[in-house]
């Protein structure tokens, strides 16, 4: 009688189980969309086959957007829950995966942009790091006393690029921002070629070169002459240009010389 029993339990669970057709993700005041950083608030619920609400533990998990922000974590059916992606999930379409009887069900949300950034100053080495949701594209301000440069390193999250300083030989006030974020320094010393004045990328990439100006208080031509003198993959082509248009001159001449003849 007791082995009866038992089965009849068991099959009922079994027949419960199996009426569980399907699991429906719900968000508050059906708000999908979320600023950056800021939690997604939501609820799983379990149906049976008649459409009625069921008592059930689901497993969930969600996602951001590259799937490099990730919570897994068991829940119970109706339950209004909230999960911390962290202020680094990207943004773009996130999604919430409810698995119950080995069936996946989905729901989608979506998390907003939020460019940052995070600026060091190291002696004369100035480090950008992105430290946002998405890829970083702002115009930066570099300001060397009373000159003023301009960079878009166009960095990927968590991604870094470091810039040299350089100043005629002396301490200079140091303010660098994008509008929103800044860093300000003060009687920082520097040096570098000539009276050039700017930022130089130091990275392996390379990618900007030198952006900056001339110092305001030296002749504009003579600084100018100074940069080049002392950078000498501009010297060099300057003289292969001059050196190309020389021969291209000769050629013409020779070749008129021969159509006399």
């Amino acid at each position: 009688m007791k082995k009866i029993l038992a089965f009849l339990f068991i099959l009922v669970l079994s027949l419960g189980a199996i009426n569980a057709i399907r699991v429906d993700i719900e968000f508050p005041k059906n708000q999908i969309s979320f600023p950056a950083g800021a939690p997604i608030t939501f609820k799983a619920t379990a149906y049976d086959d008649s459409g009625k609400p069921m008592n059930s533990a689901i497993e969930i998990t969600v996602e951001d957007s590259s799937k490099r922000a990730v919570v897994q974590k068991i829940i119970n059916s109706k339950e209004l829950i909230t999960v911390d992606l962290g202020e680094k999930a990207a943004s773009g379409q996130g999604v919430i995966t409810a698995k119950l009887q080995d069936k996946n069900f989905y729901g989608f949300f979506e998390i907003g942009e939020a460019q940052k950034v995070l600026f060091e100053l190291e002696g004369s080495t100035l480090k950008v790091t992105n430290n946002g949701n998405t890829k970083y594209s702002k115009t930066i301000e570099i300001r060397i006393g009373q000159t003023i440069g301009t960079k878009q390193p166009g960095l990927e999250i968590g991604e870094s690029i470091t810039y040299r300083l350089v100043a005629p030989e002396g301490a200079y006030d140091i303010r660098v921002t994008d509008g929103t974020n800044s860093l300000i320094r003060s009687d920082i010393k520097l040096s570098g070629t000539g009276q050039a004045i700017g930022a130089i990328d130091d990275s392996a990439s390379g990618r900007a070169g030198f952006t900056g100006g001339i110092s305001p208080d030296e002749n504009q031509e003579e600084a100018l002459l100074s940069y080049i003198k002392n950078n000498s993959f501009i010297y060099v082509f300057i003289a292969v240009i001059f050196g190309a248009m020389i021969l291209i001159a000769v050629e013409r001449r020779y070749r008129k010389k021969t159509a006399k003849k």
